[in-house]
């Protein structure tokens, strides 16, 4: 019973309709990123889409590179599901975790609740019976925000990286608190210049039992040292710690980025060894807008004849965009 896990649970709720969302959708708030401009938003140009961030844990997997690799090169193969419609996604390893812990986490973004719907019901059964028996604890938090149409889609590159924080706000909060917080979080992209993009906004519960954290503010970054930058930025920690995290009963704040270090005991050296190797270790980087543009990418593999690492990095797509992405 302790391997019955919320993404087991997720399989057996997968084919009940999430009525839920749509009074929340009506309710919700949807809250602009840092491109919008209020002087050029038109009902054509504007629409709500969906943000899916999923922390997962699976440290056992940190020791199991062999599976690790099977299961995040099995997320990323969601972005080529025929019931995948989307604008980006990609997942890894969380570089760091705090409040509850994570190990990974998976980053998409959806036209549309019936999207995401469609994505929960029909995409993931496969991947998440292999994940199951891994998986330790899981939260997720889908919100919506209204963005202009060139806006919608990122330019994943290797140098891709995020922030997350995820909380569950405590019974005393009132909304206006809740409301200051987020207009406080969004108004860091003006006062710091480090985030291609940032979005925030309230759980729309498509999934009941996805209930665990209420509220979500995620920067979109262009690398790992833009990250860090904004991270240490005093205004940063001021939001984050002072406005933000007081507001909630508990919480989990990530990093993750786009590229992958595995390190793994070779004892066997042989051709076949390394070739079953090669097959394992595949490139965890994707990128796609919701018409599932052409995904360019590769991966190094390094053997040494001596010595116990592999090394495993994403490389930079060759295009430099696509129709609707931002390119940085």
């Amino acid at each position: 019973m302790a391997l019955f896990t919320s993404m087991a649970l997720v399989l057996m709720l997968l084919q009940q309709p999430a009525l839920a969302y749509r009074s929340a959708l009506a309710a919700s708030s949807t809250t602009s990123n840092r491109f919008m401009n209020n002087d050029r938003r038109t009902a054509s140009s504007t629409a709500t889409i969906i943000e899916h961030p999923v922390f997962f844990n699976m440290e056992d997997l940190l020791e199991n590179p062999v599976n690790e690799s099977s299961i995040l090169q099995g997320l990323n193969d969601l972005l080529y599901n025929n019931h995948s419609h989307l604008y980006f996604l990609y997942c890894g390893r969380v570089v760091e975790s705090k409040g509850v812990a994570f190990t990974h986490a998976l980053m998409s973004r959806f036209p549309s609740v019936e999207a995401l719907e469609e994505y929960y019901d029909l995409a993931i059964p496969d991947i998440v019976v292999e994940m199951w028996p891994w998986l330790k604890k899981e939260y997720c938090v889908d919100y919506a925000v209204e963005m202009e149409e060139d806006e919608r889609a990122l330019n994943i590159t290797n140098d891709f990286a995020s922030h997350v924080t995820f909380i569950k706000a405590s019974s005393n909060v009132s909304d206006s608190d809740l409301k200051s917080a987020m207009d406080a979080f969004l108004g860091l992209a003006a006062e710091t210049d480090y985030a291609v993009q940032m979005t925030t906004g309230e759980n729309l519960y498509v999934l009941e039992i996805y209930r665990t954290m209420s509220h979500a503010f995620t920067a979109y970054f262009s690398s790992a040292d833009a990250m860090e930058n904004w991270q240490a930025d005093p205004a940063v920690v001021s939001v984050l710690q002072d406005t933000i995290l007081p507001l909630a009963e508990s919480y989990a704040q990530l990093l993750l980025s786009c590229f992958v270090w595995l390190t793994a005991a070779i004892t066997n050296q042989n051709n076949a060894f390394e070739k079953q190797w090669k097959n394992w270790l595949s490139c965890f980087w994707s990128k796609a807008s919701c018409k599932h543009n052409a995904l360019s990418c590769n991966a190094l593999y390094h053997f040494p004849s001596n010595l116990d690492l592999v090394f495993l990095h994403r490389l930079p797509s060759h295009e430099k965009g696509f129709p609707g992405s931002i390119v940085t």
